[in-house]
C-alpha cells in the first residue's frame, strides 16, 4: 500500500521531508527500505549553527550530499532496487528530469521558496509539455499563489502532487517560488526503482 506525502514539521526539514516523499512516491509501504529511513533521519537532521539551531546549519547541503553518497555505495551492496543519480549545474535540465520521470522515477531539487529567499527541496513527479507536478512539503495558505499565475495549488492528488508549476518557472534563474535557479548553483538527485536479480528471474520464468 502506497502512503499520502507528507509536509515537514518544522521550518528547517524540508530536505528529509521531501527524501522520505521520494521513498514514499516510489516504494509500498511494506516494501520501504527501512534502513535509508533511518539513514536519512540521521544525515539530515544532524547538524547545528553556531547558535545551536537544529537542522539549520549550512552543514545540511554536504551532508544531504554524503547521505546521496552513501545510499548509492548502500543499495550497490545490498541492492534494494532504488538508484540514486546526483546531478549538477547544466546537468540539471529538463532532458535529465524528463528521463527519469519517464523511467517512473522521481526527482529530488533544490529550489527557492521567496519568502525567506532561501533554498528549499521538493520532489517533481510528472511533467507534461507545460508543466511540472511537485510535491512541495511547506504548507502555505491555500490563496498564497493567488497573484503568481506561475504556480497553482492541487488538494486532490495526496499520494503524488501538490503544486502545478509552469515550466517556465521552474526552469528559470530566479530566485522565486519553485524555481531552479542559476544554472551553476542547480542540484538535484534522480531517484528510480530498478530491478532486483530475483525479480529479473521471476519474470523471465513467467514468460
Amino acid at each position: 500500500m502506497k502512503v499520502p506525502l507528507r509536509f515537514q514539521i518544522t521550518e528547517y526539514d524540508c530536505g528529509t521531508v521531501s527524501l522520505l516523499n521520494a521513498l514514499s512516491y516510489l516504494f509500498e509501504r511494506e516494501n520501504m527500505p527501512l534502513e535509508l529511513v533511518k539513514e536519512i533521519y540521521k544525515y539530515t537532521i544532524s547538524c547545528h549553527t553556531e547558535d545551536g539551531v537544529l537542522g539549520k546549519s549550512g552543514k545540511q547541503k554536504e551532508n544531504i550530499k554524503n547521505l546521496i553518497k552513501w545510499a548509492t555505495d548502500l543499495t550497490k551492496k545490498k541492492d534494494y532496487g532504488v538508484k540514486f543519480t546526483r546531478c549538477e549545474q547544466r546537468e540539471v535540465n529538463i532532458e535529465n528530469i524528463r528521463s527519469c520521470i519517464k523511467n517512473k522515477g522521481v526527482v529530488y531539487a533544490k529550489t527557492y521558496r521567496c519568502h525567506d529567499i532561501s533554498e528549499h527541496y521538493v520532489i517533481i513527479t510528472s511533467l507534461d509539455e507545460s508543466n511540472a507536478y511537485v510535491f512541495d512539503p511547506y504548507f502555505l495558505d491555500e490563496r498564497h499563489y493567488d497573484m503568481d499565475s506561475d504556480v497553482s495549488f492541487i488538494f486532490d492528488e495526496p499520494f503524488r502532487y501538490n503544486r502545478i508549476v509552469k515550466l517556465e518557472r521552474l526552469l528559470s534563474n530566479t530566485k522565486k517560488d519553485l524555481s531552479l535557479g542559476r544554472t551553476d548553483v542547480r542540484e538535484c538527485i534522480l531517484i528510480e526503482r530498478v530491478k532486483k536479480p530475483i525479480e529479473e528471474d521471476m519474470n523471465k520464468k513467467k514468460k
